[in-house]
């Protein structure tokens, strides 16, 4: 492969990295930062990106994780989360702001239920995501339906415990993981 010119590529990829924070966002200093710290990244690997075939995507997914990451530690802050909700609700169609929370909130559970007990996780995915009944859930794993209502009502607790977001319950909910 060729070797990466760091001026090409930050010239190539400039508008690009910093509209995506824009738009993403909705706050232009701190796309300008972001996008900095996005180019910072890609130079302290200028030469593992010779072996990378899809630099778009490549570049895509660094941008998209650091916004992520930027959500997540803004959501420890109630009013930068709802300044950063209200903006990107009025700019952006709903079921795009959707898809935004859904992902968000679907890598904040995801990295809950990475902590929680195999036995917990495994019944939580059969029951929420697979919609089996405690019933079908005990059938399949040989255990009785009050050990999977146990296990259950543990992993729900585990998971608003391990999530340490106060929107844990609407984390369940965008996903359609109702939990009543």
């Amino acid at each position: 492969m060729n070797k990466v010119n760091p001026k090409i590529l930050f010239n190539n990829y400039r508008d690009k990295v910093v509209g995506f924070f824009i738009k993403f966002l909705k706050n232009e200093e701190i796309a300008k930062d972001l996008s900095q710290d996005v180019f910072l990244k890609l130079i302290k690997k200028i030469n593992e990106l010779e072996d990378v075939t899809d630099l778009d995507g490549y570049i895509y997914l660094m941008c998209r994780n650091l916004a992520f990451d930027h959500l997540k530690k803004a959501s420890h802050d109630k009013k930068y989360r709802e300044y950063i909700l209200d903006v990107s609700s009025e700019s952006q169609p709903p079921e795009i702001t959707r898809e935004i929370e859904s992902e968000y909130y679907g890598e904040i559970l995801e990295q809950s239920l990475e902590q929680l007990p195999d036995q917990q996780r495994l019944i939580f995915n059969l029951s929420k995501r697979e919609g089996l009944s405690h019933q079908k859930i005990a059938e399949k794993l040989n255990i009785s339906p009050n050990t999977v209502r146990n296990h259950l009502y543990q992993a729900l607790k585990n998971i608003r415990a391990t999530a340490s977001n106060p929107d844990i319950d609407l984390i369940i909910v965008v996903l359609g993981c109702f939990l009543i």
